[in-house]
């Protein structure tokens, strides 16, 4: 009862600070057309004396500054406000951390003996945690990619609109960015589909997949990979195929965002009665009884919880070898079935 509380407030207040987050990026895009388009007026004062009526259109000109000017100031006092309310919210999210950690120690000792009741509810359970989990990953991309460049390019718009008369080039010039931005949106959500549904499992199966995979850590230009991938065609069912990219994926995922790694190893070979896939980097490591109980609250991700469940529901098993500033080794083994064979 008193974690479910703890994690319910967890739960509040990183959904307050991701929309605090959110509004402040949405004031600093403001902010930024904002000074954008003050310059552009300051710039046209001196070009106003050349024109018919210089003096009705510079006061016109004064006058939209003294109002973009007054915004911003408003702007900047709200960013900064927003700015000391996320560092005061980092810090009670990492104080419940702390907490939620103790509480889960101690429940999990005194439900050792008591694992094995209810297996099936538990583990239908995951799987509509995992699917949930995978809805709000789809969503906060969603939101952070395709909605924001939305957002601006509305920004954009308005500032053209208001550039048409005064400046028409710059308006133009605006206007060729607009375009670009519009061919990013088309590849972020390009990519959005493709990580609802890999088309290319279908086409040219599991191994390829992967491998395409693995050298997106290559494009970051930081890591050195090498890899081995087996080639052998096994008749898995796309939820299974589906299932082992998944966990592959997140493992390169934690590669780019968490490890530091200078290199990358990683294999995958059919044996007898499993695949086995390694993954070796040589990054800062982490505890590993530190983190493999903590619940990936803020939904940033399947998360190690979310690959144990998926290896768990394939009926695999993982092994994890790391410690701090040593790199990290994983080890996963799922079953072949007679049929898939």
């Amino acid at each position: 009862m008193v974690i479910e509380y703890l994690e319910k407030v967890y739960q509040e207040l990183y959904e307050r600070k991701l929309n605090l987050e959110r509004d402040n990026q949405r004031r600093e895009i403001s902010l930024k057309d904002n000074v954008k388009f003050v310059e552009t007026l300051e710039n046209t004062l001196d070009q106003n004396y050349e024109f018919f009526s210089p003096r009705r259109v510079d006061n016109e000109s004064h006058i939209k500054i003294n109002a973009l000017l007054k915004e911003q100031r408003v702007l900047e006092e709200d960013i900064r406000k927003a700015k000391i309310d996320i560092l005061d919210l980092n810090v009670r999210i990492s104080e419940l951390e702390s907490v939620l950690k103790s509480a889960r120690q101690i429940k999990k000792k005194s439900l050792s003996g008591y694992k094995e009741l209810k297996e099936e509810q538990v583990s239908q359970n995951n799987v509509f945690e995992i699917q949930e989990m995978e809805r709000q990953r789809i969503a906060r991309d969603m939101h952070d990619s395709v909605v924001q460049c939305l957002a601006s390019l509305v920004h954009k718009i308005e500032l053209c609109d208001k550039l048409g008369e005064i400046d028409p080039i710059r308006s133009k010039l605006e206007l060729r960015a607009m375009t670009k931005n519009v061919r990013e949106i088309i590849h972020n959500i390009r990519e959005i589909i493709f990580d609802l549904r890999p088309m290319s499992l279908d086409d040219i199966g599991l191994g390829e997949t992967i491998e395409r995979e693995l050298l997106k850590i290559q494009n970051y230009g930081v890591f050195h990979v090498t890899y081995e991938i087996e080639d052998k065609s096994i008749n898995f069912p796309s939820t299974k195929s589906l299932a082992i990219f998944r966990i592959v994926q997140e493992i390169c995922n934690n590669v780019i965002k968490h490890a530091k790694a200078e290199n990358f190893k990683f294999s995958l070979k059919y044996k007898e009665k499993f695949v086995e896939i390694l993954a070796e980097d040589d990054g800062i490591g982490f505890d590993v009884d530190g983190i493999s109980h903590l619940d990936r609250l803020d939904n940033s991700g399947v998360g190690i919880s979310m690959m144990r469940e998926r290896i768990y529901l394939l009926g695999g098993e993982l092994k994890f070898n790391s410690k701090p500033g040593q790199g990290t080794k994983i080890k996963i083994f799922v079953p072949i079935n007679k049929e898939e064979k």
